[in-house]
């Protein structure tokens, strides 16, 4: 990471903020430091019950602030999200990791159309439903981002078909930044998986559970191809290969899930629960998790709280260097009538997320490592009881999980919007594992509106919350675990 070693020495009262991006492919990681004018960041000093805004200034490489004594302090570091973290550090790094060429262009295009012809699949299988999602293309790159599917038309693909030939093909991307330009010259290629589907297992009730995971592959020559609302078709002319089926035992001990839900509110119930194997792109997980398409996905019934077992299998096209990780999600819902509007109701989430390298999860039975905070209070207050608060700055605090040691918390406050009648995050505040109460920062909470707050305990070791807190957080192993409040309003 680069220091401010190269900047003029920081006084007793500065601060300085970089931003850092470091751009992952085949070839190694680039870094460029980002020019922070366009979102600068700012530091909001407590004074009191209230804050104090300091906005910076620009420096070579940097924003540098003055008069920030000696003590934690926020730093709003996203004006859009607000997010913010809590920290003492003279020197903050504000950077991200991304897949892809430093140079990579992005059209800002989402879906092209596909001339598609891809031969020697495994007998293709309509989706029947929830459980049962049956055969599925990927599209991958990683020299340049891209994350996707091939969509075929279902009703001229027939069941069992082992070539689909067609110029209604679509694909459609899942990247922030739509899809990228590929340049044959840079050596960018695309990856095509088929997805099949295979059975998990039988529930309690009889219910028959399939997964969907990575079985066949080929890796694309390197192509040209820039995308446009308005381009011809990206043609994709391929075999697919078959890859070995890794297997994976999953012992899934639900149950144990399941008894934390009245831990992330008195009145939540248990929600959605999932299970995915995602590759690390181009490095270790303890060095970042990355973006990528799973290599499988097993959903399971809303509300399971049976243990469950099952011997997985997927196969893996990708290096043999990437790390694999498993990402666990068991989320929980409580349906909460809105303040002065009983008929109105709306539903706060929660739960527990997980992501380890599958090698540890296949070691034994997965259950929570780690428990929700306990206590959650505002203003002192008990948050599992909807009341009013004086203040747009009230003071959350709350107490450490009964299971498992956190290494940091993030508390994230919810605003209820009328238009369209759902929560919208206001922005979420990181702090250091040794922190058990904060104030509310500046523009997150308005008067005469309606809030609700969560805490989430995490335990990542390779987090550095206070200097390098979005580059360093998608590292593994990453747990936490959540507690939420009741709906609670500031007063007009």
């Amino acid at each position: 990471m680069k220091t401010s070693s190269s900047q003029a020495p920081l006084a007793e009262d500065e601060v300085l903020v970089t931003s850092t991006t470091r751009f992952h492919t085949s070839v190694g990681i680039a870094e460029r430091l980002e020019d922070l004018s366009a979102d600068p960041p700012e530091i909001h000093l407590q004074t009191g019950t209230s804050f104090t805004r300091i906005t910076g200034a620009p420096v070579a490489g940097g924003w540098r602030f003055t008069g920030v004594p000696r003590t934690e302090y926020s730093l709003r570091t996203d004006s859009s999200t607000r997010t913010s973290l809590l920290t003492s550090a003279r020197h903050v790094d504000i950077g991200t990791h991304r897949i892809g060429r430093v140079d990579a262009v992005y059209p800002s295009v989402d879906w092209v159309p596909v001339q598609l012809d891809v031969r020697n699949l495994s007998p293709w299988r309509r989706p029947s439903g929830t459980y049962q999602p049956g055969s599925s293309l990927q599209a991958v790159a990683m020299d340049v981002d891209l994350l996707g599917d091939l969509l075929v038309p279902e009703e001229t693909t027939p069941e069992g078909a082992t070539s689909i030939v067609t110029d209604e093909a679509v694909l459609l991307s899942y990247n922030r930044m739509g899809i990228p330009a590929f340049q044959s010259s840079a050596g960018d290629r695309m990856y095509v998986h088929q997805l099949g589907e295979f059975i998990a297992g039988g529930m309690p009730d009889g219910t028959r559970v399939g997964y969907s995971a990575v079985e066949r592959s080929v890796h694309l020559p390197p192509l040209d191809f820039v995308p446009a609302w308005e381009t011809t078709p990206l043609s994709v002319d391929a075999e697919l290969q078959p890859l070995a089926l890794q297997e994976f035992p999953l012992d899934w001990r639900l149950s144990e899930f399941a008894r934390q839900a009245v831990q992330v509110h008195p009145r939540a119930l248990p929600g959605t629960v999932w299970f995915e194997v995602h590759p690390t792109p181009h490095t270790s997980a303890e060095q970042w998790m990355g973006d990528a398409q799973p290599l499988l996905r097993l959903i399971l019934p809303r509300g399971t709280a049976s243990d469950f077992a099952s011997q997985l299998r997927f196969g893996n096209p990708y290096p043999s260097d990437w790390d694999v990780v498993g990402r666990v999600n068991y989320s929980t819902v409580f349906a909460t009538q809105m303040p002065g509007n009983p008929a109105r109701t709306v539903n706060l989430l929660g739960g527990y997320t997980a992501v380890e390298k599958l090698e540890d999860l296949a070691s034994g039975p997965i259950v929570p490592k780690l428990s929700p905070p306990r206590s959650l209070r505002i203003d002192w207050k008990s948050a599992s009881t909807p009341h009013e608060v004086s203040s747009v700055h009230p003071l959350i605090s709350w107490r450490p999980p009964a299971v498992g040691t956190p290494t940091a918390y993030q508390v994230i406050v919810r605003q209820f919007f009328p238009q369209v009648g759902a929560f919208v995050s206001m922005g979420a505040i990181n702090v250091p594992g040794s922190i058990q109460e904060l104030r509310v920062p500046l523009d997150m909470l308005a008067p005469g509106s309606h809030f609700y707050v969560s805490v989430l305990a995490i335990d990542a070791p390779h987090w550095d919350v206070e200097h390098a807190p979005l580059a360093t957080r998608e590292r593994a192993p990453y747990r936490a675990a959540m507690t939420y409040s009741s709906i609670f309003t500031v007063a007009p």
